[in-house]
């Protein structure tokens, strides 16, 4: 496993879907997102507080109350164009120790809207990032890592290398 540095999300245009960007080293992970999930991790890297818990932030008190702590997320396989991942959440008694460790699937473009509200590291099997990692200069002279953001019209959850219409 390596940990990634997630850079940001960038898109959509007409054509695309949005972008997650995760950097490790001289390589960058994109994964497609869907808009829903790429203005989820938006506002959690902005720090603002939505006046009601908005769906992961909603995740984020229901661990807390039920004394849960998200340690990590992980990018394990990427298998027809869809990338996998699980939350690694410690799971506390009331002594405060830590009782048991869970694994729970999700999709990547959730874990990290989860990760950067508790400011817990993301990481991918290098084998994924072998497969779908991108050389870092070649992605910037694109300029990508600066594109706005625009969720006017897009409602699709895709999640993996393209556009398509499974769950991803």
């Amino acid at each position: 496993m390596v940990k990634l540095e997630l850079l940001g999300v960038a898109g959509p245009d007409r054509d695309r879907f949005p972008l997650v960007l995760l950097r490790h080293e001289d390589r960058v992970l994109p994964i497609v997102i869907g808009p829903a999930e790429a203005q989820a991790i938006q506002l959690g890297l902005s720090r603002e507080k939505p006046p009601r818990p908005l769906t992961h932030d909603l995740i984020c008190n229901l661990l807390a109350g039920l004394r849960g702590r998200l340690e990590s997320v992980t990018i394990y396989r990427l298998e027809n164009d869809t990338f996998y991942a699980h939350l690694n959440v410690a799971q506390k008694n009331a002594e405060g120790e830590v009782e048991q460790i869970l694994r729970i699937d999700s999709r990547p473009s959730d874990g990290i809207a989860l990760a950067v509200r508790v400011g817990c590291p993301i990481y991918a099997a290098e084998e994924v990032l072998e497969r779908a990692g991108q050389d870092a200069s070649a992605l910037y002279s694109h300029g990508e890592e600066d594109e706005e953001i625009d969720f006017s019209d897009e409602d699709d959850d895709d999640e993996g290398l393209g556009d398509s219409d499974e769950d991803r």
